[in-house]
């Protein structure tokens, strides 16, 4: 699988600091902003594996933003 970069945004809720990437609309958290930083990446890369199994990955990158290069 390529390599993509989205924004996340970190914020602490109560004692649970929560990590979200609005492009994918997907979230994670951990107990420290680092934490969430690191689940984030696993919680990203599990969607986008999901939805390349589905055979949806392009679609959910074109809904993202991206455009196919080359």
């Amino acid at each position: 699988m390529q390599d993509f970069s989205f924004d996340v945004h970190i914020f602490k809720e109560g004692e649970t600091y929560v990590a979200y990437v609005p492009a994918l609309d997907v979230s994670s958290c951990g107990a420290t902003g680092e934490e969430a930083r690191w689940n984030i990446r696993d919680a990203g890369r599990g969607f986008l594996a999901a939805s390349a199994d589905m055979g949806t990955l392009d679609e959910v990158l074109e809904e993202a933003g991206y455009e196919p290069q080359g």
